[in-house]
C-alpha cells in the first residue's frame, strides 16, 4: 500500500471515529434536554397543585364566606363577588399563607415526584413588589415570625428570575402573589442522570480512538518493516551476485586452454571458488539462524564458560581483518569472576558480531576497546568504538531484524541486518541484556550484562 492510500485510510477512520463520537454527543445532550422537559412539565404541574391547595386553606375565605348571603339572582351576585374582593384585598398576603403549611405540602409533593433535589423557595409579593416568605419563613420586615433576615440579593435575584412559578389566589383583579421556586443545582442533577450513559460512551470512544492509534502504529511499522525488508531483499541479491559472478568467472577461467594445464593457476581459481563459496554459505547461515530464532527451534547446550577466553577468541578471529584496515584493537579484562553459563558457540557469535560492525561502521583505521568488570553478581562487557555512533532514533530501531545503519558516505559497508538482532535474541536467551550508548560522530558502546556462576 503506497503512503498516499494509507493516509487517505487513516482520513476516513478519523472522519468517522469523529463521526461516531459527535452522535453520541447529540444523542446525550438530546437525552439530557428531554429529562429537563419532563422536569419542568413535573414541576409545574406540582406548583399548580400547591396553588389549589394554598388557595383552600385560605384563612380570609372563611370570614369572607359568612358575610356572604345564602341565595341571590345573577346581579346580586356579581355585586356581591366585587365586594368579596374587595374584602379580601384587605387581607395581606402573609395572612393568608402559613409559610410552615407552605413548606410542608412543597416537601410532600417533592417526596412523592421522588425527587432528591436541593431547591428553594419563596413568596413573591405583587402588590409590594417585594420577597415576603422565603424557606418557610417569613422575611424579617414580614409578620410576627421574623426568623429570616435579609436573604441575600443572589438568592432574592434567583428567584425572581425562576422559570418555576405559579399564581396565588386567581382572582378578577390578578394573582396578589407568585410562588416561586429554584433549583441552584438542576444542570449537574439533569446530566448525574445520564452520567451512566455519559461514562459508557465515554469509554466506548476511548476504546475506539485506543484501537485507531494502535492500527495507525501497526500500519506505520509495517511500511517501515516492508522497506527494511525490501532493503534485505536488495542487499541479499548484491551479496549473492557477486560471490556467483567470481564463481563464474572462476569456473570459466579454470575450463580455459591457458589455465587447464597450468595446475597453479587452477589451484589460484579453485581457491577463490572455495572462499566465495564459504562467503556465501555464511550469508545463508545467517538467514537460516534467525529463522530458526523466530520459531524457536534451536537447542543451547550450557556449560561453564570463560567468556575472557570467549572474548580473545572473537578478537583473533577479527584482528586480520582489523589490521588490514590500520586499526587496532585493545583488551582491558578486569573481571574477577568471568565464569558465565552459556552456550560456547554462540556466545563467541554474539561478541563478534559486536566486534564485526565495530569494525565495519569505523571510517578509518578502527580504534576497538573490549573491556569487561564485575557489578555484583554480573559481568559486564564493553565493546567501545570510535565509528560514526548513531542517533536516538537509530538506536531505537538497531535491533530490529533486517535494519541497517544509515552509513553516509561509506559504502563499504556489507550485510543483511540480521547481526545485532541476533545478538540480542541470544544475549536474552542466556538471561542477559543488551544495551548501546552512542552519540552520532563519536562512536559507539555495546554494554552486554550475564550472571555470573558462584
Amino acid at each position: 500500500m503506497s503512503k498516499r492510500a494509507i493516509w487517505l485510510v487513516i482520513g476516513l477512520m478519523a472522519i468517522a471515529l469523529m463521526g461516531t463520537t459527535f452522535i453520541q454527543l447529540y444523542w446525550i445532550n438530546w437525552s439530557v434536554k428531554l429529562k429537563e422537559e419532563q422536569f419542568n412539565e413535573a414541576i409545574i404541574a406540582v406548583l399548580q397543585r400547591i396553588g389549589a391547595r394554598l388557595e383552600k386553606h385560605d384563612p380570609s375565605l372563611s370570614l369572607s364566606s359568612s358575610l356572604m348571603m345564602e341565595e341571590w339572582n345573577e346581579k346580586q351576585k356579581q355585586i356581591e363577588l366585587i365586594d368579596r374582593e374587595m374584602r379580601l384585598q384587605k387581607f395581606p398576603l402573609e395572612r393568608r399563607i402559613d409559610p410552615l403549611y407552605l413548606k410542608k405540602i412543597l416537601t410532600q409533593e417533592f417526596l412523592e415526584l421522588h425527587l432528591d433535589l436541593d431547591y428553594s423557595f419563596g413568596v413573591f409579593d405583587n402588590i409590594r413588589k417585594k420577597m415576603i416568605i422565603l424557606n418557610g419563613y417569613y422575611l424579617a420586615d414580614v409578620g410576627n415570625d421574623k426568623k429570616v433576615s435579609n436573604p441575600g440579593l443572589k438568592l432574592e435575584t434567583l428567584l425572581k428570575t425562576s422559570e418555576y412559578e405559579i399564581g396565588l389566589f386567581p382572582s378578577i383583579t390578578g394573582n396578589p402573589g407568585t410562588l416561586k421556586v429554584i433549583f441552584p443545582n438542576k444542570t449537574s442533577w439533569l446530566w448525574k442522570s445520564v452520567w451512566p450513559l455519559l461514562t459508557l460512551s465515554l469509554l466506548l470512544t476511548i476504546i475506539i480512538l485506543a484501537c485507531f492509534s494502535y492500527v495507525i502504529y501497526v500500519v506505520f511499522r509495517q511500511k517501515k518493516l516492508s522497506d527494511i525488508k525490501n532493503d534485505f531483499v536488495n542487499n541479499m541479491t548484491h551479496e549473492f551476485k557477486t560471490p556467483i559472478a567470481t564463481i563464474s568467472l572462476a569456473s570459466d577461467s579454470i575450463t580455459s586452454p591457458m589455465v587447464i594445464h597450468a595446475p597453479d593457476k587452477i589451484k589460484r581459481f579453485a581457491d577463490i571458488i572455495k572462499q566465495e563459496n564459504r562467503r556465501m554459505l555464511s550469508q545463508v547461515e545467517k538467514v537460516l539462524q534467525m529463522a530458526l530464532l523466530d520459531k524457536h527451534d534451536f537447542k543451547l547446550i550450557f556449560k561453564e564458560l570463560n567468556i575472557h577466553e570467549i572474548i580473545d577468541q572473537a578478537v583473533a578471529n577479527i584482528n586480520l581483518q582489523v589490521q588490514q584496515r590500520e586499526g587496532v584493537i585493545t583488551k582491558e579484562l578486569n573481571a574477577l569472576n568471568a565464569t558465565i553459563m552459556g552456550d560456547s558457540i554462540h556466545m563467541t557469535n554474539i561478541i563478534y558480531n559486536l566486534l564485526d560492525n565495530a569494525n565495519k561502521y569505523s571510517p578509518d583505521k578502527p580504534e576497538i576497546k573490549v573491556s569487561t568488570k564485575n557489578t555484583g553478581s554480573f559481568i559486564e562487557i564493553k565493546i567501545c568504538d570510535k565509528g560514526i555512533g548513531m542517533n536516538r532514533d537509530v538506536q531505537k530501531m538497531i535491533f530490529e531484524k533486517f535494519y541497517r545503519v544509515p552509513t553516509g558516505n561509506i559504502h563499504n559497508v556489507k550485510g543483511f541486518g540480521l547481526g545485532l538482532s541476533y545478538v540480542k535474541a541470544m544475549t536474552v536467551e542466556h538471561n542477559g541484556k543488551v544495551e548501546v550508548e552512542s552519540e552520532l560522530g563519536k562512536g559507539s558502546t555495546f554494554i552486554l550484562t550475564f550472571p555470573v556462576k558462584t
